[in-house]
């Protein structure tokens, strides 16, 4: 048993973690880039004027927060390609991508796809609460100017108050990615190929448990902690220094 610990991974292994760690960063940019998309959507929803729209818009954050993540990615890959059907599920299965100028993009996976939508629309609850906790600390003057400059209340959310509030909630923001990262963790369950799916496949092949996922381990903590020093100089760089503070 000793033995099998002290030997090192060989590099067709490293090789398979690498392009999971890999299909992992792609996938939580994706989903950062979804959920933040998402959030201000379900936000401009809870401050419409229509009563309908902000409970509905109440509910599904609600329950989004409340329902474990990997049910919800049990949802997205199972129930929604049954009601799907078999027709649509085809047409994903069957389709080559997209041929731009010579650039071949393949076409994401049904595992790919469910793994965004999942996991995008359940941090996007949680972005939400943070933008929500930015536009609480943008003074209320703000939107009365903008409508007095002729703005409508949607432009005057979009263009004057959400900016201010993605500024002061930035920092927080950060916080909520790194969770995000670790998140995607889960969509092995459906069969993604991200790191934690790599390196089950690793250990499964080579029976070298503890490289497998002591490499995978120091991987994450090291895109965590890079991310964690890189986001205050981006944030410093853009201007947004009030967010790094907070």
């Amino acid at each position: 048993m000793q033995a099998i610990l002290l030997q090192p991974l060989p590099a067709r292994y490293v090789g398979w973690i690498a392009a999971g760690f890999g299909l992992t960063v792609a996938l939580s940019l994706a989903v950062f880039v979804l959920g933040c998309v998402l959030a201000a959507f379900w936000l401009a929803l809870a401050r419409s004027p229509l009563a309908p729209l902000r409970v509905a818009a109440r509910g599904a954050l609600g329950f989004l927060r409340r329902t474990p993540l990997l049910v919800q990615l049990f949802f997205w890959y199972f129930g929604a390609a049954q009601l799907l059907g078999e027709d649509a599920i085809g047409v994903l299965y069957s389709w080559q991508g997209i041929q731009l100028s010579g650039l071949h993009l393949p076409a994401p996976s049904l595992e790919a796809l469910a793994s965004l939508v999942g996991i995008g629309l359940y941090a996007s609850a949680f972005y939400a609460r943070e933008l929500e906790a930015g536009l609480a600390n943008v003074p209320a003057g703000q939107s009365a100017a903008a409508l007095a400059l002729g703005f409508t209340p949607a432009a005057a959310f979009w263009r004057v108050v959400l900016p201010q509030a993605l500024r002061i909630a930035a920092h927080p923001m950060v916080g909520q990615f790194c969770q995000t990262i670790k998140n995607t963790s889960l969509a092995m369950a459906i069969g993604f190929a991200e790191m934690s799916y790599t390196a089950q496949q690793v250990e499964t092949d080579s029976l070298m448990t503890f490289q497998a996922f002591g490499l995978a381990t120091l991987l994450y903590v090291a895109l965590i902690l890079l991310l964690q020093a890189a986001a205050p100089l981006l944030l410093r760089r853009l201007g947004w220094t009030e967010a790094v503070r907070a």
